[in-house]
């Protein structure tokens, strides 16, 4: 494992919102059980009660304790059993989605500023280049509006079975099920790194049941298909839009294992599980036992580090190939690095002209969208999704002390996003004038009485030579000062 890496699990809440849970929170995440018992009197966001094997447990809402305009679920939903304190309790989510290791440069705050009173999205977590988020739920604030409400708890932790162990001593242990060609599998969930959709396949290094190789955060690892593996057959596993990648670390080796689905976490306790009959040797020396459900089915139980002993070698070499060459391909691409030079401003317009150095312009912006927060107010006009990273929106025409423009926030704007030690913000102007190279600056000296309550972003001037070849002092925003200062 990676320094500085957190294990989520994650969930789909609707559409457009996936949820992050610290994995080692999640007890499980099952199919959704028939009978919640309504409780009447509680709080709005308390769904139920359920019987999870012999202990009553409170059922959560999500959506409703998230005040979601739709609060309802699909068919197919399932449930997270998290630990809450004392008490185990279940979540209500759509679907399961993935278990990933996150590095902590991934992970973006969310601002105070842009959270109102109750605060329980602890941050955002930036996957594919910012293509997808999640939302970090802190459990610990899950119930904290309802401070002086009670809700029927389960049974104390304290009196009941942790993670591995059960009320009678039997050793239980977490699964991970999914599906291959109609059949459902089980691999231990302490194998198991993340979950991921399959993209970027490499396929340069594609023999036998490798399939070839992904890059995940700066690690190449090589891909089996599970179909090739665990059946007889060798038609590969139909690729769809449910389709998952799992992430094992067996016998200190990575690698990945295409599943059609993923279908939930499982705790089972040892005497639930039936040994299977197979010979020492050969692939049936993979499998651990077979779980079989009241409900009719039946999930093989694998032991991957048996599974994968014939593997191990090949893929350890895949691995060191495919690293080397990726490698290689970031050396080479760092010598094309360009830097912008430190004595460049680029100068934009907010009812007079303005600057700011260019090492601090990450990129100009248009049409953005932007997302209003409640209760935002001032000069802080919203956030932008910025591939991913949540950036505050600070309107320069208000927080220098100018009127709005006719038209403001519909598309009219120029979006400069700008980087600094203390963070990121874009910066809303009313138009991009030019860049200018300076060698000179000046400090500022008093400021007109509007500007003054600005002065600290407003330290230096420099000389404009305007198309008619006159000199035009411009003021120079300090981007340090205003992150550091005003947000």
């Amino acid at each position: 494992m990676m320094a500085e890496e957190q294990l989520f699990a994650t969930f789909i809440l609707n559409r457009d919102i996936e949820i992050a849970l610290p994995a080692d929170r999640v007890v499980e995440a099952i199919k959704a059980v028939d009978r919640i018992l309504p409780v009447p009197g509680c709080v709005a966001c308390l769904a139920g009660l359920m019987n999870l094997r012999g202990t009553v447990i409170p059922v959560i809402n999500l959506k409703k304790r998230l005040a979601m305009a739709d609060d309802a679920y699909g068919p197919d939903h399932k449930i997270a059993v998290v630990r809450l304190g004392r008490t185990l309790c279940g979540i209500l989510v759509e679907d399961i989605k993935d278990v990933l290791r996150v590095g902590q440069e991934m992970i973006e705050p969310v601002l105070p500023g842009l959270q109102g009173e109750d605060r329980i999205i602890a941050g955002i977590i930036r996957l594919a280049d910012g293509d997808r988020l999640l939302e970090i739920l802190d459990l610990d604030l899950l119930l904290d509006q309802t401070a002086g409400e009670e809700l029927p708890a389960g049974q104390g932790i304290a009196e009941m079975p942790q993670v591995s162990v059960d009320i009678t001593g039997q050793q239980r242990r977490q699964y991970l099920v999914f599906t291959c060609n109609g059949m459902e599998y089980g691999v231990d969930v302490s194998n198991v790194q993340e979950i991921s959709t399959l993209s970027g396949l490499n396929d340069t290094f594609q023999s036998g049941s490798i399939e070839g190789a992904v890059e995940m955060r700066g690690r190449m690892i090589p891909v089996i298909d599970s179909s090739l593996l665990l059946t007889e057959s060798q038609e590969k596993i139909a690729l769809s839009e449910v389709s998952r990648v799992i992430i094992l670390l067996v016998d200190g080796i990575y690698c990945g294992f295409v599943v059609n689905s993923i279908v939930e976490i499982r705790s089972v306790a040892a005497g639930e599980v039936v040994p299977v009959p197979c010979a020492k040797k050969g692939r049936g020396a993979g499998v651990a036992g077979m779980l079989h459900l009241a409900s009719g089915r039946n999930i093989m139980l694998l032991d991957m580090a048996t599974m994968l002993a014939g593997e191990l070698e090949e893929l350890g070499r895949v691995a060191k190939i495919s690293s080397e060459i990726a490698e290689e391909k970031k050396e080479s691409a760092s010598h094309a690095h360009h830097l912008i030079t430190e004595n460049s401003y680029l100068i934009f317009k907010v009812e007079r002209d303005f600057a700011i150095a260019l090492h601090n312009v990450q990129e100009i912006l248009e049409n953005c969208r932007i997302m209003p927060v409640p209760d935002m107010g001032g000069f802080l006009a919203g956030i932008i999704d910025l591939r991913g990273q949540m950036v505050p929106v600070v309107s320069l025409r208000l927080f220098f002390g100018y009127e709005r423009r006719a038209g403001d926030g519909a598309g009219n704007d120029k979006y400069i996003i700008a980087q600094a030690a203390e963070g990121r913000v874009a910066l809303a102007v009313d138009d991009i004038v030019t860049i200018q190279k300076q060698q000179k600056y000046f400090q500022t000296p008093a400021l007109n009485p509007r500007l003054r309550p600005r002065q600290d972003t407003l330290d230096r001037t420099i000389e404009l030579i305007t198309d008619d070849d006159l000199s035009e002092s411009v003021l120079v925003i300090n981007v340090e000062n205003l992150i550091g200062n005003h947000l």
